[in-house]
C-alpha cells in the first residue's frame, strides 16, 4: 500500500496507462519520495487543516538560536518523514558540519526504499536557509 503512487501524481498521467505503484522502477519511487519530500519539509505544521502535524514547525526560531538547535532541527526533519511517508524505512538524519558559516544548515537523509522486489537504499541532501526554507535533491 505505501509503494503507490501520490494521487496527484496518477492525475498528471494524462494516458492513465502507468500502473497506481513505482514499486517496479526504483528511481520512479525515490522520484516520487523526493518530490513528497520538497513539498512536506516546506509546508508549516498547522497549515493543513485535515493533518495539523503535517510538515514542519516554523524554523526561523530554531535558526536564531544555531548553533545549539541543531539537534531539533534534525529530529524535525526525521519525525516528520517517519510520520509521514510511509515508502521510506530505516531513516538516518545526519547533520552535515559547515566549513563556511552558519548561513544554511545541511543534513543528510538515508533511508531505504519500501519495495515487494529488492531492497534500494536512497540518500537525499538538504539545506534549511536562514528564512526556513528547505532545500531537498536527491
Amino acid at each position: 500500500m505505501g509503494r503507490e503512487k501520490t494521487l496527484l501524481e496518477r492525475l498528471a498521467d494524462p494516458t492513465g496507462n502507468q500502473t497506481l505503484t513505482a514499486s517496479e522502477n526504483t528511481e520512479q519511487l525515490a522520484e516520487s519520495i523526493l518530490r513528497h519530500l520538497r513539498r512536506m519539509l516546506n509546508t508549516r505544521q498547522g497549515h493543513v487543516l485535515i493533518q495539523p502535524g503535517y510538515g514542519m514547525p516554523d524554523l526561523t526560531e530554531f535558526l536564531q538560536n544555531l548553533p545549539e538547535m541543531v539537534e531539533a532541527v534534525q529530529q524535525g526533519i526525521r519525525n516528520s518523514i517517519e510520520k509521514f511517508e510511509p515508502r521510506l524505512r530505516n531513516i538516518t538524519v545526519n547533520f552535515v558540519p559547515s566549513t563556511e558559516d552558519w548561513t544554511d544548515l545541511r543534513f543528510e537523509i538515508t533511508g531505504e526504499l519500501v519495495t515487494e522486489r529488492e531492497e534500494a537504499s536512497v540518500w537525499f541532501e538538504t539545506a534549511v536557509n536562514p528564512d526556513g526554507h528547505i532545500e531537498i535533491k536527491g
